[in-house]
């Protein structure tokens, strides 16, 4: 059987979250920055104030509103084929998006990022096993500013199959996006078939930003899935306690959930999730702290509890250089996030509290989405795996090397294997001139490279995402 999944709430304790939640809502309120969203929640019973932009949304409308978002929806890759069911309690892992630098080991140089290296993290990101959704990495810099975020888009449509997720407070960027998934799919009925997952996210705490709302406005009136992902951090912008914010977390998704259902019911909807708590002394803001672990376990509780997919940040460290600090907060964050069955984990490649993305840091983060998949999937025991007759035949003292049994299991993928070349004692390691895991993680990267795209964007749809960045240029740039 799998691995006993990891809880850490009680049902009647995700209760007590829950009502607390409804009771923010109903009596305290929502800032919205948007008179149409704010008259459109009106129109459905919410008690709205418009000179304060407060909307105040009563626990009938919200479990209305719960009750219209699919527990489930499918997810196509580029060639319009159903990559796979986002909500089956799969986890799926991403590659992580929004950070700030880009370290290059080539020159040991930690640098902005140009498109290039998005390319690179797209032709990277195509040939890992453990990575099924590729995150926009980095915002180049070598582009207009405002169109940065679609260059980064382009450059991973053009460069990898497997579907997208991308993020943006900016609703003519999102809506750029949006067309530009269509052009991809070869259809402007982009719900059909969707080829990416947008994230939008209030603002805590309680309140929407204009670009982030009309966003979602944008998303739901397409049927794009829509990842709602609050980011409240302990003692800053929610409660200094682990419960308040997930309360404040909580409370913010279900505003999502009720302004995406109302412009469209039925709108794909993923509770994400990315914790941050706040280290008082040092004044830093931490990713990888045991109680965001502990969190990436509540806040998928949470979603199940709603009939939602969920979504966590994982694969986090705060470490700011690839050493034993970096590997355990990685895995232990990641595994909190898989063995919770998250549908989407996402940040592999990043670390430094998310803002440095690197390739070999890919490569590893890979591996150990493999590892700690392999472990939730547990023992599988049947008559033929207990294998009572063979261990009988064999008789003590003998080997099972040649047996018919070993034959049939020796690729059956229960045993995993690593991709990297990973010496199996220490005379091998010595031989190869002791490469430590980040050096092969470089090996790796430098022979996917060196193949270059082997999965290029037919022209004619490159053509299609030029037009849309260059109209973009023009209107806002």
């Amino acid at each position: 059987m799998r691995l006993a999944k990891f809880e850490t709430l009680s049902k009647s304790e995700m209760q007590d979250v829950h009502e607390a939640s409804l009771d923010v809502l109903e009596n305290c309120g929502i800032v919205i920055h948007s008179q149409k969203v704010l008259a459109m929640l009106k129109e459905n019973g919410a008690d709205v104030d418009e000179s304060k932009e407060l909307a105040k949304m009563n626990r009938a409308l919200v479990q209305k509103c719960i009750d219209m978002a699919p527990s489930e929806f499918t997810l196509y890759n580029r060639n319009k084929e159903e990559a796979f069911v986002v909500g089956d309690s799969t986890p799926r892992c991403a590659s992580g998006h929004n950070a700030i630098f880009l370290m290059d080991t080539s020159s040991s140089d930690r640098r902005y990022a140009k498109v290039s290296d998005v390319e690179a993290f797209a032709i990277v990101s195509e040939k890992m096993r453990d990575i099924d959704i590729v995150g926009v990495p980095l915002n180049p810099q070598d582009v207009p500013d405002k169109a940065t975020l679609l260059y980064a888009v382009k450059a991973l449509f053009e460069n990898t199959t497997k579907p997208l997720f991308f993020s943006t407070e900016s609703r003519e960027v999102n809506k750029a996006i949006i067309d530009m998934m269509k052009v991809v799919a070869g259809t402007d009925d982009i719900a059909s078939c969707p080829n990416a997952i947008c994230q939008l996210s209030p603002t805590s705490p309680l309140y929407w930003e204009p670009g982030a709302v009309e966003g979602v406005v944008d998303a739901a009136k397409n049927g794009v899935p829509l990842t709602i992902l609050p980011e409240p951090m302990s003692g800053v912008s929610a409660p200094y306690s682990v419960a308040g914010l997930l309360t404040v977390h909580n409370t913010e998704v279900l505003s999502g959930v009720v302004i995406s259902q109302l412009i469209n019911p039925g709108t794909p909807i993923v509770y994400g999730s990315s914790w941050t708590t706040y280290n008082m002394k040092s004044t830093a803001a931490i990713i990888a702290s045991p109680e965001t672990n502990i969190l990436r376990v509540a806040g998928c509780q949470m979603a199940r509890f709603y009939g939602l997919p969920s979504h966590t940040t994982a694969l986090n460290s705060d470490s700011n250089c690839h050493d034993e600090q970096n590997a355990w907060e990685k895995s232990l964050s990641n595994m909190a996030a898989i063995c919770a069955d998250n549908d989407i984990v996402m940040n592999a490649g990043m670390y430094a509290s998310g803002l440095t993305i690197s390739l070999e840091q890919l490569v590893l983060d890979d591996e150990m989405n493999g590892l700690i998949r392999r472990l939730r999937k547990g023992v599988e025991v049947s008559r033929e795996s207990i294998a009572a007759e063979v261990i009988k035949n064999v008789g003590p003292v003998n080997d099972y090397f040649m047996q018919e049994h070993t034959l049939e299991n020796l690729r059956s993928g229960e045993f995993r294997e690593s991709e990297l070349p990973l010496a199996k004692n220490y005379e091998e390691w010595i031989s190869q001139n002791a490469p430590g895991v980040e050096l092969l993680a470089k090996r790796k990267v430098d022979d996917i490279m060196s193949k270059g795209n082997s999965k290029p964007l037919e022209e004619h749809v490159r053509q299609g995402l030029e037009h849309i960045i260059k109209k973009f240029e023009k209107e806002h740039c």
